[in-house]
Parts: C-alpha cells; sequence; structure tokens
C-alpha cells in the first residue's frame, strides 16, 4: 500500500493535521493504538456512568481556532461550561480566573469523533518502526506487519512516545527526548446522593489532588452525581505502582477531605495517566521539510487542547507547504 500521508496518533493534533490535509486533496491514514480516537480528550464508560477522566475542558484565545470553535458550537458536539470554578486552599476558596471553557457534548470524545468523521482512522494499530528510504516512509506495527509506504508522516503523541518512532531523523529525535510529560492518577466517582458544594470544579492547592470537578455538571451529561479528581504529578510519581482500586480509595479519601462527609459511593474507578501534562514545552512544532516529517501534540505548542489543535493545523502546513 502506497499513500500520500500517514497521521500516528488520533488525538486533537492528529485528526487535526489529517483534516487539514484532506481538505488539500491528499490521501491520509490515520493510526491510532486506542480502541477509538480521543487521546487525552477521551470519556470513560463504565455501565451506567460516563466520566471525562483526562483533559476537563478547553478554551480558545487564538483567532486561528474561533472559526472551528463556532463550527463545533453550531453542530452541537460542543458547548460552553458554566460552572463555578475555584481555587481551593486549605483556608481558602476564591474565583477562579474568568474564561469561557468548553466541553464535548455528551462527553469530550464527542469533539475528536466529530473531527475523526470522513476520514480513514484504523484504531487498534500500535505504530513501532518508521523507516525512511527511497524518499519515502514505511510504517510497520508492533508485530512486524506493514503497514504501508507515505510521502510524509505526522506524528502526534506524545513525547517519550515519539522519541523511539524518530530514529530516522535523530534533531528531531533529540528535541522530543528533551521535553517531558507528567503522569497523573485520575480517580472517578459515582455517589447515592448529590454533594454540596460551593463550585463545579476547584484548582486545589497544598494538597495530593490537584483538580476536582462535578462532571454531571456539564452540559449533556446524564444526571447523577459523579465527580472526577485528579492527582498532582509528584502524588502520582509516588504511588504509580499501587493497585488502582487502593489508590481510589485514597483519593477518596482526600475528596472528602476537601468536601466533607460524602454520600455512600456507588462506582469508583481510578485510571493512570501516563501522560497527562506537558512539563516542559517544545518551542514549537517539530518539522524535517526535506524528509517530510513533523511530530505534533499539545506538547509542542505550551499544553493546552488548543495548543494541540494549532500544532496539527502547523504540522500540516509545514510539511506540505507546496501540495
Amino acid at each position: 500500500m502506497t499513500g500520500t500521508v500517514a497521521v500516528v496518533g488520533a488525538g486533537p493534533a492528529g485528526l487535526m493535521a489529517a483534516r487539514r490535509c484532506v481538505e488539500r486533496g491528499l490521501g491520509v491514514t490515520v493510526f491510532d493504538k486506542g480502541r477509538r480516537p480521543g487521546g487525552r480528550t477521551n470519556t470513560r464508560e463504565h455501565a451506567e456512568h460516563r466520566f471525562d477522566h483526562g483533559a476537563q475542558y478547553f478554551t480558545v484565545r487564538d483567532d486561528r481556532t474561533r472559526p472551528f470553535l463556532e463550527g463545533w458550537l453550531e453542530s452541537g458536539v460542543v458547548e460552553e461550561w458554566a460552572g463555578r470554578l475555584v481555587r481551593l486552599g486549605i483556608d481558602s476558596l476564591v474565583p477562579a480566573r474568568e474564561s469561557r471553557r468548553y466541553v464535548g457534548v455528551p462527553g469530550m470524545i464527542a469533539l475528536p469523533m466529530h473531527l475523526a468523521r470522513g476520514l480513514d482512522v484504523r484504531c487498534g494499530v500500535r505504530v513501532e518502526r518508521l523507516e525512511r528510504s527511497g524518499g519515502m516512509w514505511r510504517l510497520s506495527d508492533d508485530e512486524g506487519h506493514d503497514l504501508g509506504v507515505y510521502a510524509h508522516v505526522i506524528v502526534a503523541v506524545p513525547a517519550p512516545q515519539a522519541v523511539p518512532l524518530l530514529a530516522a531523523v535523530p534533531a528531531l529525535q533529540s528535541e522530543s527526548r528533551r521535553r517531558s510529560m507528567a503522569p497523573c492518577w485520575a480517580a472517578m466517582f459515582a455517589f447515592e446522593e448529590p454533594i454540596e458544594s460551593d463550585f463545579d470544579g476547584a484548582f486545589v492547592q497544598d494538597a495530593p489532588i490537584s483538580w476536582i470537578a462535578r462532571d454531571t455538571s456539564k452540559p449533556g451529561r446524564p444526571d447523577g452525581a459523579r465527580w472526577v479528581t485528579h492527582a498532582t504529578p509528584e502524588w502520582t510519581t509516588a504511588h504509580w505502582d499501587l493497585d488502582r482500586g487502593v489508590v481510589a480509595q485514597m483519593l477518596a479519601l482526600e475528596l472528602e477531605r476537601l468536601l466533607g462527609p460524602l454520600p455512600e459511593r456507588t462506582f469508583e474507578r481510578a485510571h493512570r495517566w501516563g501522560y497527562a501534562l506537558a512539563g516542559d514545552p517544545a518551542p514549537g512544532v517539530l518539522h524535517d521539510v526535506t524528509a517530510g516529517i513533523a511530530v505534533a501534540g499539545d506538547w509542542t505548542l505550551g499544553g493546552r487542547i488548543e495548543g494541540a489543535i494549532l500544532s496539527g493545523l502547523e504540522a500540516a502546513e509545514l510539511i506540505l507547504p507546496n501540495s
């Protein structure tokens, strides 16, 4: 199989890159190791429970993103989250900085699923090797299966996952290796009764938990009392190897310390999120025009969802300037 563009990673960066290439009349194949598109904008579903366990929302600050936002709002896959957000300390609670925050509806997964429509997205495929030969790129998976030959490649995965794929372009590999990403234990809880609280989301200070959110306060979510917590990178690293059931119980105790006595839990689950935060963002999208390869992701443009979106667009433009 010979194609024009291969995109590795079906998160916001990879999907935006793929869409831009398709708009320019190019053949594109997207590969992702997950069971469906999403990346960090994913949603966990456990029976009747649904949680945004990764990225909680996104903001738009760049004029290049606004036309896309308008389309997503019009199509109904995104809505503004008017939740009450605060900064929560040991003895303090103050409103968070005012901002328009947006979420996928009925879950964060709605946005990447919308972006994936009409694209050739092949999930459950773990790309392991990119080989450069004869001016083309040959891809193979972790079982040695040939995934085809392509003129261009866009790698849109977390920096540590990009490193082994970039052996044929040492400069990009070296730059990717320099970029760290911090982990996060995310915990999801459902309660028998609603929890009384003065806020829907909180940036927590001086605690093992860095973020808590009333997931059911977001638009389009089913009724119920569901909360999500994110542990700090430091706490996560120290407890990374624990059983997820133990971690869920530990974070439930931390949530109770912050919110007070809680109703009985009807569901709890912890999730290891290995590459949650960009510790040292790269100075922009990495690329080699001669080799026809670019490396995108939120970690290349500031660490936010909007950064991922813009990095995908830039990656497509950088390697295909004359297409």
